[in-house]
């Protein structure tokens, strides 16, 4: 790559990056309707011609605003989980990092929520888009860690990939209701809020989050 094709492509990624996050405000405070392109390279401090040499129109920056945030959001919470050495441990703390990076994001997740798809069904994501690809690989990382507490017994039996997308529903319902009255639940309750449900729900022993075998007297 010559140095002016590297400066040019630079310039490319700094002027999605600054388009990014105009629509993620906008879009959360006006709706991805409601938005007009114009708007969006205002608030961006381009021309209307610049936006559209990044991006062809609206629905491509909106799949590109969500693979953007959810790779984040992956890369977090696989990091948050890697750091653990037991499944129940990684999952709570993957779980945490999720949780975490929406609450510090508002803007993304009222987006996110508003637009009404379903984090736990899978045909609720269009189909083809890169934010398909990233959620189904966000899936596949948490299904993994219920596949090894399944077998070393501190999970309930069930299909991986399907206790890993009632996870995310269950996220989505808290962190919709904390979206929608932001004001009157702690964000600290609300993460432990998700890790008590989150035993409830999937571990053999809910009260310790072990095997009930594994704490018998």
């Amino acid at each position: 790559m010559t140095a002016r094709a590297a400066a040019d492509q630079a310039r490319r990624e700094a002027y999605r990056s600054i388009v990014l996050e105009a629509a993620s405000s906008s879009f959360a405070k006006a709706g991805v309707a409601a938005t007009k392109m114009e708007q969006l390279a205002r608030q961006a401090g381009i021309s209307l011609a610049t936006l559209y040499t990044v991006y062809r129109g609206k629905a491509e920056i909106v799949d590109a605003l969500h693979e953007q945030r959810l790779r984040e959001i992956h890369a977090a919470s696989l990091a948050a989980r890697e750091a653990e050495s037991n499944p129940l441990d990684a999952l709570l703390a993957g779980s945490r990092a999720y949780m975490t990076y929406f609450i510090e994001h508002p803007d993304y997740l009222r987006l996110y929520v508003d637009e009404g798809s379903s984090w736990g069904v899978r045909d609720s994501m269009v189909a083809g888009t890169r934010r398909a690809e990233v959620w189904s690989e966000g899936v596949a990382q948490f299904a993994e860690i219920f596949r090894q507490g399944i077998e070393s017994g501190v999970f309930a039996v069930g299909d991986p990939d399907q206790l890993a997308r009632m996870m995310l529903a269950m996220q989505q319902v808290q962190l919709s209701d904390w979206i929608h009255n932001i004001k009157n639940i702690d964000p600290e309750v609300l993460v432990a809020s998700i890790e008590t449900l989150l035993k409830r729900a999937f571990c053999v022993c809910p009260r310790c989050g072990g095997t009930e075998q594994a704490h018998k007297p």
